[in-house]
């Protein structure tokens, strides 16, 4: 998928512009109405959403598999949500100082290869927690002034 993505980025870049004027999408914009020109990114955009999709289920698993708290999974996937926000905005930010489409290709598919060793190694060490059971709240770590264990709120 990521492999066909490259090739269709190769034909594209940002349009035409003051500097480059004869710079753009190969046979101008792309219409629903040509679909010899339509049926490639269309087919593209429909299997990329579905990669994505994937992928955020391997995601919130591998998360669920970490603990049955409730209360940490729902830290661990508060912590996921703003790793994936920050990673949208830098993505805009990509967008917005004019990176070359390219580029931000090349982004995606460092991030890819550098994630995949770490995705090895958090799902070589998922455990059965089926039959674990939760000793401690969560917030074990909280103490109270008088040296007691928090109550939860």
């Amino acid at each position: 998928m990521w492999a066909l993505t490259m090739v269709m980025q190769l034909r594209y870049t940002r349009g035409a512009d003051d500097k480059n004027p004869s710079n753009d999408y190969p046979g101008g914009l792309i219409d629903l109405t040509e679909p010899g020109r339509a049926v490639g990114p269309i087919l593209l955009y429909i299997f990329m959403g579905a990669v994505d999709a994937h992928v955020q289920s391997f995601a919130y698993w591998l998360i669920g598999t970490m603990t049955n708290d409730s209360q940490m999974l729902a830290r661990y996937a508060g912590f996921y949500k703003g790793i994936q926000s920050l990673g949208a905005t830098i993505a805009w930010q990509l967008d917005a100082q004019n990176v070359s489409l390219m580029g931000q290709v090349i982004v995606n598919w460092v991030l890819i290869v550098v994630a995949l060793p770490f995705t090895y190694y958090v799902t070589s060490r998922i455990k059965d927690h089926a039959e674990d059971s939760i000793e401690q709240p969560a917030d074990d770590w909280l103490m109270r002034a008088d040296g007691g264990k928090s109550d939860y709120i």
